[in-house]
């Protein structure tokens, strides 16, 4: 309880000051705020490389964006508070927290997909089980409302073991450690994080990629937004996929870039991520079709306040 209210207070204490910040329009453009979730307080990923190579700057200019300002969180779910809040224009998110406001709020924008099959892994405590029917009687942790959270669901739902695997609603961070000193039975982590803990010898129970799953990353914004900036949402999707296509030109230098922010190794990036991730279309029938499966898992799970199309959302029509 004490760390969600520390998570909360850090979140409105970036929201209040996101909010305290210019955001005129003038002759000379506006400052586009971008909200993310972000360990390092920079901008991360795919966003950070189009950030540093000045992509998005160039890319965004004729919608007449002057200036970048990021605002950094916890959790997407944060990310998604502040824009409802108005304290950012954009949310770089995952697609749990981005399909979940729209539910929400009709008045949600769907500017693109930046990213296409996320995989995530379900990691065991050493000496524990290997196999998820294992894990019967036991937890998985994952913070909720989360992608983690959702990939502990999908595959509990998968082996067929819905009721029998308790899912517990704990932080990244602290999962890990409580894994590394056993007194949690299995958590699930992605990237180079799950990477680093194989190598260590914990053992690698299930992911999402065995069972044809995977995650994307949503970028949203309010139709307030976007209706005061005509252009804007084809822009955003130029400069996303501009990003992407200069990751896949230079992907080893974008790996090298991440291992050395995260602070982590090029090899735990390397063997974490796959070329096939950065999409270089705003909507890929891939990332349209994990989208979908996203949705209809939530929807099911009764996590929405609304039901509504994901292909209308991303601007097919009815």
């Amino acid at each position: 309880m004490f760390n969600r209210l520390l998570r909360t207070a850090f979140a409105l204490t970036l929201i209040t000051t996101a909010i305290s910040c210019s955001h005129d329009d003038g002759a000379d453009g506006y400052t586009l705020r971008i909200g993310a979730t972000s360990v390092t307080g920079t901008p991360a990923g795919s966003l950070g490389w189009g950030d540093r190579q000045g992509i998005l700057a160039e890319q965004l200019k004729s919608a007449g964006v002057s200036k970048i300002e990021y605002s950094f969180f916890q959790s997407g779910s944060d990310v998604a508070s502040a824009l409802f809040a108005g304290a950012i224009d954009v949310a770089a998110i995952g697609d749990n927290p981005a399909l979940r406001a729209r539910s929400r709020d009709p008045k949600v924008v769907l500017l693109s997909l930046d990213s296409i099959n996320g995989d995530n892994q379900l990691i065991g405590t050493k000496g524990g089980p290997t196999d998820i029917r294992g894990l019967i009687g036991k937890t998985i942790t994952a913070p909720q409302g989360t992608i983690r959270d959702r990939t502990a669901r999908q595959l509990i739902e998968a082996a067929g073991l819905t009721g029998q695997i308790q899912v517990r609603d704990v932080p990244t961070p602290e999962s890990i450690a409580g894994l590394s000193s056993g007194q949690i039975d299995a958590t699930i982590v992605g990237g180079a994080s799950a990477v680093e803990l194989q190598e260590k010898g914990f053992p690698v129970i299930d992911s999402l990629a065995r069972h044809g799953f995977g995650s994307t990353g949503a970028n949203i914004a309010l139709s307030s937004f976007t209706e005061a900036h005509p252009g804007f949402r084809e822009a955003w999707q130029q400069a996303v996929t501009a990003v992407n296509r200069d990751i896949t030109e230079n992907y080893d230098d974008y790996l090298r870039w991440v291992a050395d922010t995260d602070g982590t190794k090029f090899e735990y990036v390397q063997k974490s991520t796959r070329v096939e991730e950065f999409n270089t279309e705003p909507f890929p029938d891939a990332g349209l079709a994990q989208l979908q499966a996203a949705y209809d898992f939530l929807n099911a799970d009764g996590s929405f306040d609304h039901e509504y199309s994901v292909r209308e959302w991303a601007g097919a029509k009815p």
